[in-house]
């Protein structure tokens, strides 16, 4: 027998009491009465860390407001880097990225004034004053994106933002885009130098200036980056980590951001008369995400060199922002899922300005339906026009670097983009100019396959003195042709210890299956290959890790396996579905939504052996049908 403590039996069995018939209710409010969530705009909030406890477990935060117990979130360090700073060719490398990209899933256990603890002791060390963010998942059952999800642009100031983290149980319907395109680091600033090479007593050929003193502007503004550079390394042609460089004075490029890629180099001078020297801003340095164990925004572009009023350059694009998706299914209907470096601004006689890299895309996902594009592509540079002034050819932008896409099983047979930002253009040339200086483009990103998800297992004391409580959120039993499947599902897994699904034999419940709780793993399943004929009684027991357990509701369903086969086509349906099959004595058939919404219901005696049931009115999604006993997976795709 599990023990339970000894000292709290009679307050424990109270509480469980009270716990199971609230859970009931929880479970079927949830399958009955509530249907697909729709979903669009911002769907996360961002806290800022303003301390850590690591011996508790336990953040501090700008504001509580909306956290709640048992909530998933995304702990993760955005900057912090450190970098050679002396000024030469070497200005920027990274030396360490010390707590720079480390970041982590954690559930929160409890809640206390402005600290927030959690389930689980750290994996990793964080620094708060190099922005560390809290990140609370947007997490749902089954979830259809009606309109473009965004994350909320990073905000260095505030340290937040730029992340989009979403969980969902069963279903992630894409009816619109995922986009957290130009969401990460922000790209350098333009800025109008109010003077020339000729107001300056030698060439512009350092590494970083003070990019804000425009008397003129030696040096323009960098990329955002790892690194938090001062205000007197925030312009030149450095490259500042995996930051663009800024094009120093005269007119020169700047330059690609980057991610584990390197960026392009921004375009140089090569003017044949005036101000001719080329001082064109350096590529954004790849950094290194340590064997998977830390992320990063895509590094921002330079911005390119100006002092001419003939165009307001947008300055160098944002790097890409930061995307976890979880779903048991992601059905695409052809969207988008993307983190997108965006593009350098474009000039006319004065230098153009550095493409953002691309961020990162996390896909935590079981199975695809549908066609759906992930990219991670790194933002063109700017294009340069010379306006064909006579002698004077100045520098395009460098491209961005494409990013990287995560998969924690094998990469799905889905279209894929990690391609580096293109190059910008230099056009309308004078004959006269000397030979082209081009920048680069940014360099292509990357994919990789069976990624594991930073999430620690090793249980926080302060947390163990509370009691614990699994939330199941459902268990279904189901016949399939022979066999019979069951399949549950919960939301805390890293709370439970172990499963054990019980059939009732000769009157008495005995084990049928037993399974270990994967901390990482919220879905489970077991087929039954031996049922019995007539009814088969089944309930799910699930031990919590305090040797605490309960069960589910019990599961019926009848094994008899005459005149039950059935047939549906086409299956993805999309106007209308056609069952056929024994329709001899009465069939009923009902349609549910994955929430557990009927749908749809007919019943039929004595048909032709097919029937058809109207698509038309229904959205893209996955839906069961039930013909009597039996269920079956419909998928709609419009």
């Amino acid at each position: 027998m599990i023990p339970v403590r000894p000292a709290t039996v009679l307050p424990f069995l109270f509480q469980k009491v009270c716990y199971l018939f609230l859970l009931q209710v929880m479970v079927f409010g949830f399958f009955f009465a509530s249907a697909q969530t729709n979903i669009s705009g911002v769907v996360n909030s961002y806290y800022k860390v303003v301390e850590v406890i690591p011996a508790k477990a336990c953040v501090r935060l700008n504001t509580v407001a909306g956290l709640a117990r048992l909530q998933k979130t995304l702990l993760i360090q955005m900057k912090g880097a450190s970098v050679i700073t002396t000024n030469n060719s070497s200005f920027g490398d990274t030396t360490s990225l010390n707590n720079a990209g480390n970041y982590e899933r954690a559930i929160i256990c409890s809640i206390n004034g402005d600290s927030v603890f959690m389930f689980h002791n750290f994996l990793n060390s964080y620094t708060v004053t190099d922005k560390v963010q809290l990140v609370k998942f947007a997490e749902y059952y089954s979830a259809n994106v009606i309109d473009t999800i965004k994350a909320s642009p990073w905000n260095n100031t505030n340290g937040t933002g730029g992340v989009i983290a979403i969980s969902v149980s069963q279903d992630l319907t894409l009816n619109a885009p995922v986009y957290a395109d130009s969401s990460g680091f922000r790209g350098g600033g333009y800025l109008l130098s109010n003077g020339t090479c000729f107001n300056v007593p030698f060439a512009a050929t350092n590494y970083f200036y003070n990019a804000s003193s425009t008397a003129p502007q030696n040096g323009s503004y960098k990329g955002e980056s790892v690194y938090d550079f001062p205000l007197a390394q925030s312009g030149g042609r450095g490259a500042p980590a995996n930051g663009g460089g800024g094009g120093n004075n005269h007119n020169n490029g700047g330059a690609g951001g980057a991610n584990l890629a390197a960026g392009g180099k921004g375009g140089g001078n090569s003017s044949s008369a005036g101000c001719t020297t080329d001082l064109h801003a350096d590529g954004g340095k790849a950094l290194k995400n340590w064997n998977g164990t830390k992320l990063f925004f895509g590094g921002a572009g330079g911005a390119g060199h100006s002092n001419g009023t003939l165009t307001i350059s947008n300055g160098g694009g944002n790097g890409g922002g930061l995307i976890f998706i979880e779903a048991e299914t992601l059905i695409g209907n052809g969207y988008k899922i993307s983190a997108n470096g965006g593009a350098g601004g474009t000039a006319v006689s004065d230098g153009a300005s550095g493409g953002g890299a691309a961020g990162s895309v996390v896909m935590d996902i079981t199975s695809y339906s549908g066609s759906v594009t992930l990219q991670a592509n790194g933002g063109k540079g700017g294009d340069e026009d010379d306006a064909g002034t006579t002698q004077r050819c100045y520098g395009a932008g460098g491209g961005g670097s494409g990013g990287v896409i995560y998969f924690t099983g094998s990469a799905p047979a889905v279209t894929i983009s990690v391609t580096g930002g293109p190059a910008g253009l230099e056009y309308s040339r004078d004959p006269g100019c000397n030979a082209t200086i081009p920048a680069a483009a940014g360099s292509n990103g990357t994919t990789i396959s069976s990624y594991v998800i930073r999430q620690s297992t090793d249980s926080a004391t302060y947390c163990l003195s509370i009691p614990l409580a699994v939330k199941l959120i459902y268990f279904k039993a189901a016949r399939n042709e022979s066999n019979i499947q069951l399949r549950w599902a919960v939301s805390n897994p890293e709370i439970a210890q172990e499963f054990v699904l019980e059939k009732n034999m000769a009157n008495s419940w005995s084990p049928l299956y037993s399974a270990l709780a994967d901390s990482l793993k919220n879905n489970y399943s077991y087929t039954d290959d031996h049922p019995e004929q007539g009814i088969n009684l089944y309930r799910l027991r699930v031990i919590e890790k305090n040797n605490v357990f309960f069960y589910s509701p019990v599961r019926q369903v009848n094994g008899n396996q005459k005149n039950d086969r059935f047939v549906l086509y086409p299956n993805p349906a999309s106007e209308q579905v056609f069952i056929t099959g024994n329709f001899s004595s009465l069939t009923e058939i009902k349609l549910f939504d994955l929430s557990g919404t009927i749908r749809w219901h007919k019943k039929i005696v004595n048909s032709n052996g097919s029937t058809a049931v109207d698509l038309s009115s229904f959205e893209s999604g996955v839906y069961e049908l039930q013909i009597n006993n039996v269920i079956k997976r419909l998928v709609i795709r419009k």
